[in-house]
C-alpha cells in the first residue's frame, strides 16, 4: 500500500513539474542568475539583470537578458564562452526571480485582513478569502459608539494622510521639473515645511552630482591637453634626435667620428621614443578614467530619475486608495449619524464577490462566486447584500489592479 502511494506521489510531482515547465518565465531587471561552468570553478558567480535588461559575465562580456528565458540565456552565454574552451562549456544557470516580480492577488471589502497576497496556480476566490482571514463576521450597529469613535479616527487619519501625500506629490513634481519650491493649493498644509527640506536636500545632491561631472570632464580634458602638449614637445625632440643620429652615422661612415658616438645617438633616440609610448599609454588611461567617472555619475542621475518616476506612480495609487477609504469611512459615519443599522443578521444577507481584472489595459468588473478561478493581479471585492432590498451593507475600497506591479496595499473600512 505504501509503495502504491509512493509511486502515485512521484507521478504527481513529475506531472506538476511538467506543468510548470510549460510556463516560460521571462527575465526582468532585478532578477538574479547563479551561473556554474563545470570546466572552470572561477567562473561560478551570481549576476543580476541590470535596469537596462543586460547582464555582464567574464569572457562573454554583455548579454541581453530581459524578455528571454533562462534556457535562451544559457544558450547565448554558452555560445559566447565556446571559443575559450576546448570542449563545449558545461553551463548551468539557476534563476532567483526578484521578489518584486512575484504575482499577487488583492482582497478588499468584507474580509478579516484586506491586502495583497501571493498568487498560487489554481487559486480560486475562496482561496483568496481564506488567505485574507475569512469573511468579516462582526456586526456593526448604529448604537455601537466605540466603533463610531474608531471610524472617526480613521477619517481623521485618512485626511491627514491625504494632506501629507499632497505635499509629497508637490515635492516629487518639483524634483521632476527642476522646481525650487513645494507648491500646494492648501497653503495651510502642515507638511509643506518638511517636504521643502527634503526638496532642498535633493537639489543640493543633484547640484553636487552635476558639479562632480563637470569637474571630472574639465580635469580629464585638462590632463589630456597636458599630455598632448608633452607628446608634441617630445615629437619635436624625436625629429631632432633622428637628424643628429643620421648626421653622426654619416660622419662615422667617413671616419670622422667614432662608432661609439653613433651608439649614443641611437640610445638617445630610443629613450625619446620610449617616452612617447609611455605618454600615449598615459593619455589612453586618463581618457578611460574620465569616461568611466562620467558614466558612473550619469548612471546615478538616470537611476535617480527613474526611481522618482516610480515613486510618483506609487504615490498616485496610494492617494486613490486613501480617497476611496476616506469616502467609505464617511459613509459609515453617516450611517451612525442617521441612526441606521449598518449590518443585518447573517441569515438576512448574502455575500457578493466581484473580480476587478485588467484586460487589454482596461479594468473590468467580473461577477464571481467562491469557485471562480483567479489570475495574477486580480482584485477581489467582497460585499454583503441584504436579501430583501439588495442594499449594500458594507463599504469597500476599489483598487485598480495592475498585472505587472510587484506588491500593493489594498485596504477597506468596514
Amino acid at each position: 500500500m505504501r509503495m502504491r502511494y509512493g509511486i502515485a506521489g512521484l507521478l504527481y510531482l513529475v506531472l506538476l513539474g511538467s506543468a510548470h515547465g510549460e510556463e516560460k518565465y521571462l527575465l526582468q531587471p532585478g532578477d538574479s542568475l547563479e551561473v556554474w561552468v563545470a570546466q572552470e570553478d572561477d567562473l561560478r558567480r551570481n549576476v543580476v539583470v541590470e535596469p537596462d535588461g543586460w547582464v555582464s559575465f567574464p569572457l562573454a562580456g554583455h548579454l541581453k537578458a530581459e524578455g528571454l528565458t533562462v534556457t535562451q540565456v544559457e544558450a547565448a552565454l554558452s555560445e559566447k564562452l565556446r571559443p575559450f574552451f576546448k570542449e563545449n562549456p558545461n553551463l548551468t544557470i539557476m534563476l532567483r526571480p526578484d521578489p518584486l516580480h512575484q504575482p499577487n492577488v488583492f482582497m478588499a471589502g468584507e474580509v478579516t485582513t484586506p491586502g495583497s497576497f501571493p498568487y498560487r496556480k489554481g487559486m480560486t476566490v475562496l482561496h483568496g478569502v481564506s488567505v485574507a482571514g475569512g469573511l468579516h463576521r462582526s456586526e456593526m450597529l448604529a448604537a455601537d459608539q466605540d466603533r463610531s469613535i474608531v471610524v472617526k479616527r480613521s477619517i481623521e487619519a485618512a485626511q491627514s494622510k491625504l494632506e501629507q501625500l499632497a505635499a509629497r506629490y508637490a515635492r516629487f513634481q518639483a524634483e521632476l521639473n527642476g522646481g525650487a519650491t513645494v507648491e500646494v493649493n492648501d497653503k495651510n498644509n502642515r507638511f509643506i515645511a518638511q517636504e521643502q527640506t527634503l526638496l532642498d536636500a535633493y537639489r543640493q545632491s543633484l547640484t553636487a552630482q552635476t558639479a562632480a561631472r563637470h569637474e571630472a570632464e574639465t580635469m580629464g580634458a585638462r590632463n589630456l591637453d597636458s599630455i598632448k602638449e608633452q607628446i608634441a614637445i617630445l615629437g619635436r625632440r624625436i625629429v631632432f634626435a633622428t637628424q643628429r643620429r643620421d648626421a653622426t652615422a654619416a660622419l662615422v661612415e667617413k671616419g670622422a667620428l667614432q662608432a661609439g658616438q653613433q651608439f649614443d645617438r641611437e640610445n638617445e633616440l630610443a629613450e625619446l621614443q620610449s617616452g612617447r609610448s609611455q605618454l600615449d599609454s598615459e593619455m589612453t588611461t586618463v581618457q578611460r578614467a574620465m569616461n568611466t567617472e562620467i558614466a558612473v555619475i550619469d548612471t546615478a542621475l538616470r537611476t535617480q530619475r527613474e526611481k522618482l518616476l516610480s515613486d510618483i506612480v506609487d504615490l498616485e495609487r496610494d492617494q486613490q486608495a486613501t480617497r476611496e477609504s476616506l469616502a467609505d469611512a464617511q459613509k459609515v459615519m453617516q450611517v451612525y449619524e442617521n441612526g441606521m443599522t449598518a449590518a443585518r443578521q447573517s441569515n438576512q444577507r448574502t455575500t457578493v464577490f466581484t473580480i476587478i481584472r485588467t484586460v487589454d489595459g482596461e479594468p473590468q468588473e467580473i461577477e464571481a462566486n467562491e469557485m471562480t478561478p483567479l489570475e495574477p493581479g486580480d482584485l477581489v471585492r467582497v460585499m454583503y447584500q441584504t436579501m430583501d432590498t439588495g442594499a449594500e451593507l458594507s463599504l469597500h475600497t476599489e483598487v485598480q489592479p495592475a498585472s505587472n506591479i510587484a506588491s500593493s496595499d489594498a485596504s477597506a473600512v468596514r
